[in-house]
């Protein structure tokens, strides 16, 4: 049985979107996305179906691109398919291949949700997405607002199955016995985050069966206290941040009078583009 009401429960509970609002769904035709486009359309919300053929997989990439196709029109669903030489984007602005799809589909999406009058575009993402994001965000070197992980909302970005984990879907999908396609590179081991899918994280599984769900509580708790964090910079920076008309001045006498002061002038200099050596260097000069 699709999970319509926990799925209703968690729009309303994140204030993903308002009634009468237009989604663009983002749909790759793996089973992730293929639930989410039967949920938002069991739910009679208004909504269009976006693929991307980043021309990666040769064959594989036809066959997804038709399966969406096929099934979108099926539902008598609006329909949206582009190609990208996502190989050629990549080299030319020398980031990974994956790096440069993720850079097309978004910018995509965005063009797509503009020009067609879409209120958001949904991701299908879900709570096992989230764990291997904040595992990454780990080993590279994070701070508070890269253990929350994935969002459920950001902008115009909304993420409608964070409330299940890979498990969860895998059952729905043959209970339901709903039709999607596997990409195989999902089971490539040279990329990082499926080297954590299928390595790493079923050992972690062995000490905590249920790591989906304590993450999911760990980075809520994160989340609100990134939230807390945010209020106090906010209201520090209203007491001791000098605007002027050519920047801005910040007191250091009164910086140092604080606790945490190295991480309270890095949150004051994040958004001008500074990174946290530079508030460690101004402290000790």
């Amino acid at each position: 049985m699709l999970p319509l009401q926990r799925f209703q429960d968690f729009i309303e509970h994140e204030k993903l979107f308002s009634k009468g609002s237009k989604i663009l769904l983002a749909v790759s035709g793996g089973k992730d996305s293929v639930l989410m486009l039967h949920l938002f359309n069991k739910a009679g919300i208004n909504v269009g179906v976006a693929h991307c053929n980043f021309n990666l997989r040769a064959d594989e990439a036809q066959r997804d691109e038709h399966f969406v196709k096929t099934l979108a029109l099926s539902l008598n669903l609006p329909f949206y398919v582009t190609h990208f030489d996502t190989k050629k984007y990549a080299a030319e602005h020398k980031i990974s291949t994956q790096m440069a799809a993720r850079d097309l589909r978004y910018n995509w999406f965005e063009e797509i949700r503009t020009a067609e009058g879409y209120d958001f575009i949904a991701l299908a993402q879900h709570q096992n997405d989230a764990v291997e994001t904040v595992m990454i965000n780990l080993l590279r070197g994070t701070g508070i607002s890269g253990l929350h992980g994935i969002l459920p909302k950001r902008d115009k970005l909304i993420r409608p199955l964070l409330f299940l984990n890979r498990a969860e879907i895998n059952k729905i999908i043959e209970d339901e016995s709903l039709d999607f396609v596997e990409d195989s590179s999902n089971l490539n081991s040279d990329y990082t985050r499926n080297k954590l899918r299928l390595e790493v994280i079923p050992h972690l599984k062995e000490i905590n069966p249920s790591l989906e769900n304590t993450f999911a509580k760990n980075i809520n708790r994160f989340t609100e206290i990134e939230t807390f964090l945010n209020l106090q910079v906010e209201k520090i920076s209203k007491e001791i941040v000098v605007k002027k008309a050519d920047g801005f001045y910040i007191p250091l006498e009164k910086i140092k009078a604080l606790q945490p002061k190295k991480l309270i002038l890095f949150e004051l200099l994040r958004p001008y583009g500074f990174i946290e050596a530079v508030a460690e260097e101004i402290l000790n000069g």
